[in-house]
């Protein structure tokens, strides 16, 4: 009798089962409807704030010996990104409109040129740097036939990348100064550069040169400590022998160290000599030496050794103070006088 009587039971509550996730699938399917119309309504109110803001944004025209098959409502793009549409386009002249967040991308300086696939037209621009500030409405530009070349100061800045080896003489330089900061206070300041090892004297006391940068400061100085690292991990505390900037010297003593100095480069370089840029890690950037500068544009928070036809030491590359990129040439003009009067003392 039992079992009998437990039969309906199983059948109401399959019956239950079958009621709630026919309910719970119905639900889903309504949030997935409302998510895609709220998605849907986005694209489209962008599309209508490019297409109908009659009034706004900012209208300017386009001269161009070749249309080709640019119309009406083409995109304009500005990067990887739409920035506004073509309005008309009357023979060689394309009315265009860029949306108001956007208008500050459109420059005296802009350079405009159509992007052209079967089927299919873009109105494509940049804007160099120093274009000459911001255009009126109305401005009238004259387009390019072809994509012109890429401003190099508009590209994305350098990354290092990692050398295959690093030389045997590389070093890395720490110092630590505590400067007294008013009253009953101190201020910490942590530097640290590259560094190459110059002489190895009669006791094996290593001779360590690197840029004066990392030992300079201003203020009153309460204490300092001077460490160098050699290729492999070891560190070693270090004695400031001399500073004639733009150079130190630094001693290093019983470190067992027997491998090859460093080759320092004799002659003035060249313009647009190619430079290798690298730190104790090996983290290295190609740089180009122009003008009696390094040309370089990256941001670099430390010292770094520029290394000419392999490994050969032409100076050193230090941070820009106040710039965003770029780097101070330290080259070796006067390094000699400096390494002989650390070996007098």
């Amino acid at each position: 009798m039992l079992p009998q009587l437990a039969n309906p039971f199983r059948r109401v509550g399959r019956l239950l089962l079958r009621c709630y996730t026919a309910r719970m699938r119905g639900i889903r399917i309504a949030i997935g409807l409302v998510l895609l119309v709220g998605v849907s309504s986005a694209l489209l109110a962008g599309v209508w704030v490019l297409r109908e803001a009659g009034g706004g944004g900012l209208h300017f025209t386009v001269s161009i010996e070749d249309a080709r098959n640019l119309k009406a409502d083409d995109n304009i793009i500005y990067g990887d990104g739409i920035v506004g549409r073509v309005e008309s386009v009357d023979g060689n002249v394309v009315h265009a409109r860029v949306a108001a967040d956007h208008a500050n991308l459109v420059q005296r300086g802009s350079r405009f040129w159509i992007h052209s696939r079967p089927a299919m037209a873009i109105l494509m621009f940049d804007t160099p740097t120093n274009a000459g500030g911001v255009i009126e409405p109305g401005h009238r530009f004259a387009g390019l036939g072809q994509r012109p070349e890429p401003d190099p100061r508009l590209a994305p800045p350098a990354t290092p990348r990692r050398l295959a080896a690093r030389p045997v003489w590389l070093c890395e330089v720490r110092v630590t100064l505590e400067l007294a900061a008013g009253a009953d206070l101190s201020e910490t300041q942590r530097r640290k550069a590259a560094g190459v090892v110059v002489e190895r004297l009669a006791d094996g006391t290593l001779l360590v040169l690197a840029p004066s940068w990392v030992v300079e400061y201003s203020g009153d100085l309460l204490s300092e400590a001077h460490r160098v690292e050699l290729i492999g991990g070891a560190t070693f505390a270090a004695e400031l022998l001399e500073t004639r900037v733009p150079f130190a010297v630094l001693a290093v003593r019983e470190t067992g160290y027997a491998g090859a100095l460093a080759p320092l480069w004799p002659d003035t370089l060249a313009d647009a000599q190619g430079l290798v840029l690298t730190d104790l890690e090996g983290m290295a950037f190609t740089a180009e030496h122009r003008n009696a500068s390094v040309e370089l544009r990256a941001q670099i928070a430390q010292g770094y050794v520029a290394l000419i036809d392999g490994a050969n030491v032409a100076g050193f590359a230090v941070p820009v103070v106040g710039q965003p990129q770029g780097a101070t040439w330290i080259p070796l003009n006067g390094a000699g006088t400096a390494i002989h009067n650390a070996k007098q003392r």
